[in-house]
């Protein structure tokens, strides 16, 4: 049976939050794999406060709460000829009379009650609505996750944001474009005695700290168990668990690194020698490449291969002509994308001294554990640094170490120096190299084997 999810945050969630806690973790490519388009922390949290039971219970009771929206008045005079507005205050109509003209019968002073529906109170709730519509609507889009179990009443949240927002007509009159909702604000209204505006200032208030990511370690747990990995599926989970089992196992002192999806690199330690550079779902770096292209293999004499090659060819020609110009895929014969990949470099020069590609199967199943072992080869075998593969190249000084990594499932180990590794999650440590033995570790060379 595989590891249930709870079971895997609970073995990692203390690293976790200690990283998350210290805003240094970016979870952008594991929330990018999710396609889910979720790509920020910040829209995770923006989603984990949606969430909350009590900003729920607000949102569905909100429509009947608005009844009891107060409005508030001013008191205003104006005089006027013949047209009477509002009530007719007699006293100051003959004083001006008096001091104008005493026989200008037309001649009225009316108090008027004006309506004025741009209260601290209104403001703060005004402000509190816009924060459910954008995040809704505008900045996540919580459409498309109206039929997630997670999203507990999703479409009928939705609505009432929507409704009272855009055709509200007590919210529409209250104007937000000047105003400032500060923190003083929102802590005044917060101790209003209407519940509508006390709530509301509230749930305006834990917003704000929850994207500010001020949470006690106990919240952040929350959140993880409550939205992440609600919203995760298994297999990504299962990635960023491993990921931090590398960490946990090998790292010193770590960098952790807000990936922004252009080279998704997660972390860097170091030790008396060597630099470690952690990496996650990426295909090309600075030097090192995961792509054979089809002029590599053109001039094959191999009449299976040749045949390979144009059904290859034909597929993406006809994917041009189905999809017309958008990008199916890359224009080579293969390529590929770790799952993990970690450079080992020399603090000194930074050159390239070893590299550890890691494969991430969520699996029991022995096929796939194949499966993923055959993909690990192939990044092994195709990887190139520099235009040049490094797999049994006799000019090659860089070392490659290949790591599979799946769930409980039973094998035979293999022998302890071999250069491939598998792990699960009951392995005791995940083991890059001993520390300060690069070239002396007998895994990592290939001719051991015969290669």
């Amino acid at each position: 049976m595989k590891t249930p999810k709870e079971v895997l945050y609970e073995a990692i969630k203390d690293h976790l939050i200690i990283y998350l806690k210290s805003g240094k973790l970016s979870l952008f490519t594991f929330l990018n794999k999710l396609n889910l388009n979720i790509h920020r922390i910040e829209d995770l949290l923006r989603i984990h406060f949606l969430l909350k039971s009590e900003v729920r219970d607000f949102v569905l009771n909100l429509p009947s709460m608005l009844r009891k929206l107060k409005v508030s008045t001013i008191l205003s005079e104006e005089t006027n000829h013949v047209q009477v507005k509002g009530q007719i205050n007699w006293q100051k109509t003959l004083i001006r009379r008096f001091n104008q003209n005493c026989k200008d019968s037309t001649l009225l002073c009316c108090n008027q009650t004006n309506k004025l529906y741009s209260t601290k109170e209104n403001l703060v709730l005004k402000e509190f609505v816009r924060v459910l519509y954008e995040t809704i609507f505008l900045d996540i889009g919580m459409e498309r996750f109206t039929k997630f179990e997670w999203y507990e009443k999703g479409k009928e949240i939705n609505k009432i944001v929507k409704e009272l927002y855009e055709k509200n007509s007590y919210l529409s009159k209250i104007d937000l474009n000047h105003a400032k909702i500060t923190d003083r604000m929102i802590e005044m209204v917060s101790k209003h005695r209407n519940n509508l505006y006390s709530q509301a200032a509230k749930l305006l208030r834990e917003y704000r700290r929850v994207v500010r990511l001020d949470l006690e370690e106990e919240e952040i747990k929350n959140l993880f168990e409550k939205t992440f990995i609600e919203v995760a599926d298994e297999s990504t989970l299962f990635e960023l668990y491993w990921i931090i089992r590398i960490l946990r196992d090998n790292a010193s002192d770590e960098k952790l690194f807000v990936v922004d999806g252009k080279n998704n690199k997660i972390a860097m330690w170091e030790d008396e020698v060597f630099e470690y550079h952690l990496y996650h779902n990426v295909s090309n770096l600075k030097d090192i490449m995961f792509k054979v292209g089809f002029e590599e293999v053109e001039d094959v004499d191999n009449e299976y291969f040749k045949r390979y090659t144009n059904a290859r060819k034909m597929a993406k020609q006809l994917a041009l002509c189905i999809f017309g110009n958008r990008d199916i895929s890359d224009d080579s014969f293969w390529s590929g994308r770790p799952d993990i990949l970690i450079e080992i470099r020399n603090k000194d020069n930074g050159e390239l001294v070893k590299l550890v590609i890691g494969e991430v199967k969520y699996t029991t199943d022995r096929e796939y554990m194949v499966e993923g072992l055959c993909q690990l080869l192939e990044y092994i075998y195709f990887v190139k640094q520099n235009g040049k593969y490094l797999f049994n190249n006799q000019k090659n000084r860089v070392e490659l170490q290949g790591i599979l990594f799946v769930d409980n499932i039973e094998f035979i180990p293999l022998e302890k120096n071999y250069w491939i590794k598998i792990y699960t999650p009951h392995s005791s440590k995940v083991i890059l190299c001993p520390k300060n033995q690069l070239n002396k570790c007998s895994h990592c060379y290939f001719s051991n084997i015969g290669i």
